[in-house]
């Protein structure tokens, strides 16, 4: 006798268990739920799609089997390797601009080294020869100091 009670039981208990959820609008005009009805206010009954579901048969209209899932591997290693290729664009990024700013630099060092010496020859072969040289200075200024 015991054996069958204890199988009714455990049939009963396997079964699933479904509580009803009531919503409705209090006196300060509040929101609540509960899962018991309120004695004094008409509350409507709230139904819950489940969490987690899977319709075999739209997989099958699709064209996927049920085994059949997303290879997250291969999607984790593509994203690795695009993290790594976006890191390694920022370093070089990062490299250049401080080229450039050192390339500045020397460039208006360059000038005013250029500036600071005093006239040797006052020639106009002299004169040409020196503001040639002075507005490259400026080009290379301009190239890498913006």
């Amino acid at each position: 006798m015991s054996i069958r009670y204890l199988i009714g039981l455990m049939l009963l208990s396997s079964l699933s268990v479904r509580a009803d959820i009531y919503r409705w609008v209090d006196e300060q005009g509040r929101l609540q739920f509960s899962d018991r009805p309120p004695a004094e206010e008409h509350a409507e009954t709230v139904e819950l799609k489940p969490l987690n579901q899977y319709d075999a048969d739209e997989a099958e209209r699709e064209g996927r089997s049920l085994t059949e899932g997303r290879d997250y591997r291969a999607e984790e290693k593509a994203d690795k390797a695009r993290r790594k290729a976006q890191r390694l664009a920022r370093e070089k990024e990062q490299q250049q601009a401080q080229q450039r700013a050192a390339q500045c630099e020397k460039a208006r060092y360059d000038l005013r080294m250029f500036s600071a010496k005093p006239y040797g020859s006052t020639s106009l072969e002299a004169m040409q020869k020196k503001r040639r040289r002075r507005d490259a200075l400026n080009d290379k200024i301009k190239k890498y100091c913006h």
